[in-house]
């Protein structure tokens, strides 16, 4: 699907695990994918923060990626997170995505160490004239203490023709506006948040949230481009509880409980991330309930949901 439209409900696809040896389990991926397509989705955002990217060596994550497209088999775009500490790690993963038939890259900026303004726009150019196809940027601070300013890319966009946007998940929506004029299609990457800034100029959102519900984030989306803002606010509203849960144990396992708890076993996150506290897994059962009466969620939770 490239050259597939940059919008809508992407989710942040989860990366499972098998429980005993912690091996990627690419059953229950394919299960996951078939399930978020079936839902209607726009597009699958993998290896990303919730994918766990940073718990998977190098050919992980080339085997996922490549998985990952042929498993969708062009029912919708694939969106791959490339992005190293490294330059030279990351040009390697975005030729290999390429290669491998990913419909666009998504660099996320180099974490640990902390570039200069002039050296991340060195480092997302250099990636970019590495590939053909269209590359985003993925602005994550409080996770990686680097922040892409508008300036930053406006400076990428004008030296690269194949940059045409970003994941920003910076939570601030004031941005929005400037990111879109400067050319640029921005995917909100908060989930609490879509509404605002969908309203805002995002032409939609990558959304972890939307591995557990994906069909009330597509309605969301679906019911604001049909101008239905009631019904739009009333589902932001069911779905923020779900996003606030995020601060009952350590990113990224609640999305994983969230869905184990719904039925489909994913598996624990890859260590030293450990599976959720009991009494933390209680409230969670208790965040999803209302999802579950809305109709998002099957009517009876799988053995061991809580």
């Amino acid at each position: 699907m490239r050259n597939a439209p940059l919008k809508g409900i992407v989710p942040a696809v989860v990366t499972p695990f098998r429980e005993k040896d912690e091996l990627i389990d690419y059953t229950a991926w394919q299960s996951v994918i078939e399930n978020l397509i079936a839902s209607g989705v726009h597009g699958l955002f993998v290896i990303g923060g919730q994918g766990e990217f940073f718990s998977l060596d190098q050919e992980e994550r080339e085997v996922a990626a490549r998985f990952c497209v042929q498993t969708v088999a062009g029912r919708v775009p694939v969106y791959a997170n490339v992005g190293c500490v490294t330059t030279r790690r990351t040009v390697r993963l975005a030729q290999k995505a390429e290669a491998d038939g990913v419909d666009y890259i998504v660099v996320i900026t180099p974490y640990y160490v902390k570039p200069s303004a002039a050296e991340l726009v060195e480092h997302y150019v250099e990636v970019c004239r590495s590939v053909r196809i269209p590359v985003l940027a993925y602005n994550i601070p409080e996770r990686t203490d680097v922040e892409l300013t508008p300036d930053i890319l406006r400076s990428i966009a004008a030296q690269c023709d194949n940059f045409v946007g970003l994941k920003d998940s910076s939570g601030n929506l004031d941005l929005i506006p400037e990111y879109v004029a400067s050319g640029l299609t921005v995917f909100i990457g908060r989930d609490h948040l879509i509404l605002e800034g969908l309203k805002r100029g995002a032409a939609g959102a990558v959304t972890a949230c939307a591995n557990v519900v994906p069909r009330a984030f597509v309605d969301l989306y679906n019911a604001y481009m049909a101008n239905d803002l009631e019904t739009a606010a009333r589902l932001q509203a069911l779905i923020e509880p779900l996003r606030r849960a995020f601060s009952l144990a350590t990113f990224p396992s609640v999305v994983k409980e969230a869905m184990n708890q719904s039925g489909m076993r994913v598996g624990n996150c890859r260590r030293p991330v450990g599976p959720m506290p009991a009494e933390a897994r209680y409230r969670l059962a208790e965040v999803l309930a209302p999802l579950r009466e809305a109709g998002y969620l099957p009517a009876v939770s799988q053995k061991g949901s809580a």
